[in-house]
């Protein structure tokens, strides 16, 4: 009996001290609590990535934190699209490099565009860094990341297109209420100003029934607006055998029942057209706005851009757009100081935001990002030039930004509300179908609902109003 007692003892044991071992082997992989801190630059696409990228660490056991102070790991999700975005990420790494020095546990990780424009140069300018991970390798993140632990360099830049799908699409989004939705990557336009096609590679649509799934997934989880995003979403599904164009992707995409908005950037003036301001007038999710990047008010500088449109056709696509949908909301791009610009070009510009009257502008001055084409041009406008003529344009568009918010006083606007504003704990903020920013007195139980507001003032570049009827209840 006590033979019998001993051995049932020491089995125990044996199989204790197994469970122990299969446990220690298995926590070896797990990155044992790791903090990551992400901190992303540039445009909706890299904000859609970085919510990817969140949710792989997340599910790896990696918790994310709001400051970099408090992380072990500090991930930047870089634009390259302009100069001035990578010198604001090399700022921000030369400040972790004092810290880096002292801690050299701390891992600092440089992702996106910026990481596949330069690659390995990144190492041997910054040692600070440890991490180099292109757009196209994000997916592979969660497998390289523990390699960091042995002091490993990780570079990785070498996929040419993404996976059409991967579950993580469907997952990882910060908003409970809306959301972007990638319908394709990269770009074949290759405007010469533009490092896009370099550092994003050519354009790949993804395929219809992935992108209706995910929708209807976000539908289901309480979603209610989309932002469908591309480099160019008037070329969707050029590069799929099923061929399919963008107003049809729009069409299927507003049966999707439960969703209630439909968004999507960025457009290509030379490929935007009379069917997609007709999906936008009779598809009744489909908001009433529109980005379309103009560049330049001068046919010189178009040409040189390789924009493959004059000034004259896109102001006529404009033309027919308001005679269609008089109240559309539209923004666009602009860049000052191209190489041989002059006072000329600069004026043509000026007269074309005047003429247009866009709700909206982005303004940038000219950099050359090598290798795209016009990196080979002599840059030889003087800064203090290109400073003066942003400024100028700068100026003429909160002009008519302004004039064009007047007209929406006493109109009613629908919004669907984001959260509280920045400025003011007692104000709600949300955007109108034509994209324009509202806020009005509210309470945080109104996130994620449509409000109608009546619009009684406005700043620059902000509606202001009072809440007439809210989601849910009788027009008050």
């Amino acid at each position: 009996m006590l033979e019998k007692e001993i051995n049932d003892f020491k089995n125990d044991e044996k199989s204790s001290l197994q469970s122990s071992i299969e446990e220690v082997e298995k926590n070896k992989s797990k990155p044992m609590g790791r903090k990551v801190f992400i901190r992303t630059f540039g445009c909706q696409m890299n904000e859609r990535d970085s919510e990817l990228i969140e949710n792989m660490l997340i599910e790896k056991g990696y918790e994310m934190v709001l400051v970099p102070e408090e992380a072990d790991i500090v991930l930047f999700n870089t634009c390259s699209v302009r100069q001035h975005a990578e010198d604001r990420v090399i700022g921000n790494i030369i400040k972790l490099k004092s810290r880096k020095k002292k801690n050299p546990d701390f891992k600092i990780g440089v992702l996106g565009c910026m990481a596949q424009r330069h690659g390995e140069m990144l190492f041997k300018e910054h040692e600070e860094i440890d991490i180099v991970i292109g757009p196209s390798n994000i997916y592979d993140l969660p497998e390289l990341l523990p390699k960091t632990e042995d002091m490993e360099k990780i570079l990785a830049v070498d996929k040419k297109s993404r996976p059409s799908r991967r579950k993580i699409e469907e997952t990882g989004r910060k908003a409970i209420f809306s959301g972007f939705v990638n319908i394709m990557y990269g770009c074949n336009n290759f405007c010469s100003y533009c490092i896009v096609p370099y550092v994003r590679g050519k354009e790949v649509s993804r395929p219809k029934n992935d992108i209706i799934d995910e929708i209807k997934d976000m539908v289901n989880k309480g979603f209610k607006e989309v932002t469908l995003l591309g480099q160019n979403v008037n070329s969707y599904g050029r590069t799929l055998n099923n061929k399919i164009t963008f107003p049809e992707l729009l069409e299927q995409i507003n049966d999707i029942k439960g969703l209630q908005r439909i968004r999507f950037t960025s457009s290509h003036p030379k490929d935007a057209d009379k069917s997609l301001f007709r999906a936008m007038l009779e598809l009744d999710k489909v908001c009433e706005h529109l980005h379309l990047p103009l560049q330049s008010g001068s046919n010189k500088m178009l040409d040189l851009m390789n924009r493959k449109y004059t000034y004259e056709e896109y102001k006529e696509k404009i033309d027919l757009l308001r005679s269609m949908i008089p109240d559309v909301g539209l923004s666009g791009d602009f860049i000052i100081g191209f190489p041989s610009e002059k006072d000329k070009d600069y004026i043509e510009t000026c007269n074309a935001i005047e003429q247009i009257g866009f709700n909206s502008s982005f303004i940038f001055k000219y950099s050359p990002r090598p290798p795209a084409l016009s990196s080979y041009l002599i840059d030889d406008v003087p800064d203090e030039v290109k400073k003066e003529r942003n400024t100028g344009l700068l100026e003429l568009q909160k002009k008519i930004s302004k004039a064009r918010n007047t007209e929406l006083i006493d109109t009613y606007q629908e919004v669907l509300v984001e959260g509280t504003s920045r400025l003011s704990e007692e104000e709600m903020i949300g955007r109108t179908r034509n994209n324009i920013p509202c806020v009005f007195p509210g309470t945080e139980e109104l996130k994620g609902k449509f409000v109608k507001v009546k619009i009684t003032g406005t700043s620059i570049t902000t509606l202001k109003g009072e809440v007439a009827q809210c989601e849910g209840s009788e027009a008050s």
